[in-house]
C-alpha cells in the first residue's frame, strides 16, 4: 500500500555533480545512489532561484507564470521586484489543502507573506526586509524563530569564516524549528525550504575549487562547501530515519551550483561588429573603457571588493556597473536586455514593432541565431544553443522572455558593456561572487521513481501524484 503522507525539502543550489564527485564523503547519499534513489534534476531557463521555485510550486513553466527575475547579489540597490501572487492558490500545498490534507509549509522562498492554508504556513521576507509571517500567529512565537527568507549579507575575505559559521548554525536552527513544528501536528504534507546552501556557495567557491583563479591552496576556508553538504545530508538523514516508514520523503534543489563564470562575452560589441546596432559615442566608450580598466586593475591586485565598496558611494555607480546608460532600449530595433546577470544564459530583444514586416523581423531573428552560433573564443565555440523564446517554452507570458535566448559554455557569462573592441573579457566581480548557478540540480528520496522526475517542471505533478491526485495544475 502506497503512503499517503509526504515530506518535501528544497535545498537551494545543492549540486548533483558535486555530490557525485564526493560520494565517498557523503555516505547516506552514496547509499541512496546505489539504491537508484538519487538522480540529476534539470532546472528552468534561466537557471535561477525565483523562476525555478515558482515552477516547482505551481507546475507552470516560466512562460506560463511569467516570473523570470534573477537575483543580483552585487546590486547596489538591493531590491527585488516582481509579482509573486501567481503562487498563491496554485502551489501544491494549496491544492492539497483544498482536498482536506493538513499541511505544514516552513520557509517557502518568495511565497510571502504567508496565507491561509489547511494547517500552518511560516515564511520569511524576500530580500527587501520585513518580519516573519504566519497564517496562525496564535500558534507561532515568531520571536523564537531563526531568520527566514532571503538573506542580504555580503561577506568579504575577512568576515568569511564568521559568515560560514553563522550560516551553518542558522541551517541547524531552521531544521530544528521545522522539526519542532512538524512534531506538534499530524500533517499529511510538510514542506521545508533551506536557502543557506545557495547563499554559502555563492561566496565559498573560490576557497574550494583549485580551478578558480582566486583559489589558494591551504586557505582557511578550504573544504567548507563539503562541510555544508555534509551538514545538509546529516540533517535530512535524521528526517529519513525518523519518518520514512510513515512518509514519502523527497529532497530536491532548484538548480545546481559551481564555480561562477570567469570569462565574459561582450554581447553589445558583437551586435556592433555584426552591423545590427550602431556604435556608441566616444564619450560612452571612454567611460566603459575606464570602468573595465579599473576593474582589471582591481582584479589583478585582488582588491575588487574594497574598490567596488568605494564606488558604491556615487549615485551613478549602479548604471555604470550594469552599462544601463550605454544602450537605450526604448527606440532600438535590437538590444541586449538585463537577463540573468553575468551568467551563461543571455537574451537579445528584437522589437517587432520597429520592423516594416513580419518577414523582415523573422529574418533578423534568424540572422542573430545563426551568427551567434558561430561565435568563437579563439577556436572554442561558446554557444551551447541559441533559440527563439517560443521554442523553449509556450505560455501566455512568453513575451516576458527576450525574443532570442542563448545558453553559453559554463565558463562564459554575459557582459552588456564595452571594453575597446574586445569580444571577451574577465569577470572581475568573480572575486566577490565566486559561485554561480548551474542547470543541473539534484533529486533524492525514499522512492525509486524520483529518478523519473527529470526536471523541476515535473515536480508539482510528482507531489500531487503521491496523493493520487493526478496531473492537476
Amino acid at each position: 500500500m502506497s503512503k499517503q503522507k509526504t515530506i518535501m525539502i528544497i535545498l537551494d543550489g545543492y549540486d548533483y555533480s558535486f555530490v557525485m564527485k564526493n560520494l565517498a564523503s557523503l555516505p547516506f547519499l552514496s547509499q541512496l545512489n546505489d539504491q537508484k534513489k538519487l538522480a540529476a534534476l534539470e532546472s528552468v531557463v534561466p537557471a535561477d532561484s525565483i523562476p525555478s521555485w515558482t515552477t516547482i510550486y505551481t507546475g507552470l513553466n516560466p512562460a506560463e507564470h511569467g516570473v523570470i527575475e534573477s537575483i543580483d547579489y552585487l546590486s547596489f540597490k538591493k531590491k527585488i521586484k516582481g509579482d509573486y501572487s501567481v503562487i498563491k492558490g496554485k502551489a501544491f500545498w494549496d491544492k492539497l489543502s483544498e482536498k482536506g490534507k493538513k499541511v505544514l509549509v516552513f520557509n517557502p522562498f518568495i511565497a510571502y507573506p504567508a496565507w491561509d492554508v489547511n494547517g500552518l504556513m511560516i515564511s520569511g521576507p524576500v530580500f527587501e526586509g520585513g518580519e516573519i509571517s504566519t497564517n496562525k500567529p496564535e500558534e507561532v512565537d515568531i520571536s523564537k524563530l531563526p531568520p527566514l527568507g532571503g538573506l542580504v549579507d555580503n561577506p568579504n575575505d575577512k568576515t568569511m569564516p564568521a559568515f560560514f559559521e553563522n550560516n551553518m548554525k542558522l541551517t541547524e536552527k531552521q531544521f530544528d524549528s521545522f522539526m519542532d513544528y512538524f512534531s506538534k501536528g499530524n500533517y499529511d504534507f510538510a514542506f521545508l525550504g533551506i536557502l543557506t546552501s545557495d547563499r554559502m556557495q555563492h561566496f565559498l567557491w573560490k576557497y574550494n575549487d583549485p580551478t578558480d583563479n582566486w583559489y589558494k591552496k591551504g586557505n582557511r576556508m578550504e573544504g567548507s562547501i563539503l562541510k555544508m553538504y555534509q551538514l545538509m545530508e546529516r540533517r535530512v538523514k535524521e528526517i529519513f530515519d525518523k519518518y520514512q516508514d510513515e512518509y514519502n520523503i523527497v529532497v530536491i534543489s532548484d538548480h545546481g551550483h559551481g564555480r561562477r563564470v570567469q570569462k565574459t562575452f561582450y554581447v553589445n560589441q558583437w551586435l556592433i561588429n555584426e552591423g545590427i546596432i550602431k556604435d556608441k559615442k566616444l564619450k560612452k566608450r571612454a567611460i566603459e573603457y575606464s570602468k573595465n580598466m579599473t576593474l582589471r586593475f582591481l582584479a589583478r591586485h585582488k582588491i575588487v571588493e574594497p574598490g567596488t565598496r568605494f564606488f558604491k558611494k556615487f549615485k551613478f555607480a549602479h548604471k555604470v556597473k550594469n552599462a544601463d546608460y550605454v544602450f537605450k532600449s526604448n527606440d532600438s530595433k535590437v538590444y541586449a536586455p538585463k537577463f540573468d546577470g553575468c551568467n551563461p544564459f543571455g537574451g537579445i530583444c528584437v522589437n517587432k514593432d520597429k520592423f516594416s514586416s513580419v518577414e523582415e523581423y523573422e529574418a533578423m531573428r534568424q540572422k542573430i541565431i545563426d551568427d551567434l552560433m558561430k561565435v568563437k573564443d579563439h577556436d572554442k565555440q561558446i554557444m551551447m544553443w541559441v533559440k527563439r523564446r517560443e521554442d523553449i517554452y509556450s505560455g501566455a507570458k512568453v513575451n516576458n522572455f527576450p525574443e532570442i535566448v542563448y545558453r553559453m559554455d559554463p565558463d562564459y557569462g554575459v557582459d552588456r558593456g564595452l571594453f575597446g573592441h574586445k569580444l571577451f573579457g574577465i569577470n572581475a566581480m568573480h572575486e566577490i561572487i565566486s559561485g554561480g548557478h548551474k542547470f543541473e540540480g539534484i533529486i533524492w528520496g525514499t522512492r525509486t521513481d524520483v529518478c523519473e522526475v527529470k526536471s523541476v517542471l515535473n515536480m508539482h505533478n510528482y507531489i500531487m501524484g503521491l496523493f493520487d491526485l493526478g496531473e492537476s495544475k
